[in-house]
């Protein structure tokens, strides 16, 4: 019998290489090769950039620990790679990551087991451990200047804590003086990074507590990890660092990703996270979360959205005081039947059915009747059309009925 790993390993590298970056290094560890070249021309030797959502989402949340091992041992990880992403890695605990111990070359780790522009907060929770992965990780800050580490997101689970005596924020200490250590310039005014906070504190993160973004870097683009102060725009007021995404939990650059700000909860979204829709009110970006439920009773306007703000300041939406129903403003500006509107003699604003329902009962004043004689005289019309149709059926009945007697 001859098995696949009895094939020539010019053969298998030719096989690997159609391969996405993951696989390759799965193959060759799949294939247990001891002999070092062998398993290092089945797996590739461009590994600057090892991310797992590179292969399928089902597949990567099987990868085992000893998956993650293997992979890192076959490409010489702590010689080679430069940035790791455990994207959809969901079963792993970390201690796969033994094979970086003391690297000087790796600039970037994703722990956050998320794709991009995808919440990190998963249900159920991951079970990669704080315990193990912190030692791993103190091993490579602690090479000092001969360290090339630029940036770490870290799982939500860790971060969700928030415990100042916990060993993630000692751990988040350690790492912040670090990175203070060797901070530069923002790449456009040229001032000194970290900006004193106004605890006269210098941070390269969140640290504190109560930051909604605690445990995530404060001035680092997550794709290109340039660093940029908080204060600069360019010529169009976009800050050249946005805002931290309410979805993803990642910061961009304006020359990486595109943020926007919802105008109603001032919450800041990568545009590639959302769906912004615009408020035909106030001309603003609306984040779903913020679009009013609250929809125009009239089937022609159905569609039409408004930001809470404007729903909720009468910007968008006209209310009937006896059915409190809601009418756009569009409709109540324009010939639209039904509608609300103002009485200026009783000051009521009712809706044309309403209206029309207390004038038939006759308790309403002189300025109702005015606004609803128009929907009272269509009304009349429209019964009037349906009396005759109804009126036509029954003749045409009478006479099929003479025609069959």
């Amino acid at each position: 019998m001859v098995y696949l790993s009895d094939l020539p390993t010019g053969a298998l590298a030719h096989v690997s290489s159609f391969l996405a970056s993951p696989s390759r290094a799965l193959f060759a560890v799949a294939l247990d090769y001891r002999d070092v070249d062998s398993s290092s021309a089945i797996a590739g030797d461009d590994w600057d950039v090892l991310d797992f959502g590179e292969i399928e989402k089902e597949l990567a949340a099987k990868i085992s620990d000893e998956d993650i091992r293997g992979v890192l041992l076959s490409i010489d990880a702590v010689n080679n790679l430069k940035k790791l992403r455990l994207t959809n890695c969901i079963h792993v605990t970390g201690v796969g990551l033994g094979p970086l111990r003391g690297s000087t070359i790796i600039q970037q780790i994703d722990l956050s087991l998320v794709g991009d522009h995808e919440s990190p907060r998963l249900d159920p929770e991951p079970l990669i451990s704080c315990a193990e992965v912190i030692p791993i990780l103190d091993s490579i800050i602690e090479r000092g200047e001969d360290c090339s580490l630029e940036y770490l997101q870290f799982p939500k689970v860790w971060r969700k804590e928030r415990n100042t005596e916990s060993d993630f924020h000692a751990f988040l200490t350690r790492f912040n003086n670090y990175l203070s250590s060797r901070a530069g310039r923002c790449l456009q005014c040229r001032c000194n990074l970290p900006i004193r906070n106004r605890d006269d504190q210098h941070n390269m993160l969140y640290m504190s507590a109560y930051d909604k973004f605690y445990g995530t870097q404060k001035y680092t683009c997550y794709d290109c990890t340039k660093q940029y102060c908080e204060d600069c725009e360019d010529d169009g007021g976009v800050y050249y660092i946005g805002g931290t995404c309410d979805k993803c939990e990642r910061r961009y650059c304006l020359h990486c990703k595109k943020v926007d700000v919802c105008t109603s909860c001032d919450n800041c979204y990568c545009v590639d996270c959302i769906d912004f829709k615009q408020c035909p009110q106030c001309d603003e970006n609306t984040c779903p979360d913020c679009v009013s439920e609250v929809r125009c009773r009239n089937t022609c306007c159905a569609d039409k959205i408004s930001c809470n703000n404007c729903a909720e300041d009468g910007n968008a939406f006209s209310w009937c005081e006896s059915c409190n129903e809601a009418y756009c403003v569009d409709c109540c500006n324009s010939d639209v039947l039904h509608t609300v509107q103002d009485c200026d003699d009783c000051y009521q604003s009712l809706c044309d059915q309403c209206r029309m329902k207390t004038c038939r009962e006759g308790r309403n004043c002189t300025g109702c009747y005015q606004i609803a004689f128009k929907a009272l005289t269509e009304d009349k019309e429209t019964l009037r059309n349906e009396n005759e149709e109804l009126r036509s059926e029954i003749n045409e009945l009478k006479r099929k009925i003479g025609d069959g007697a």
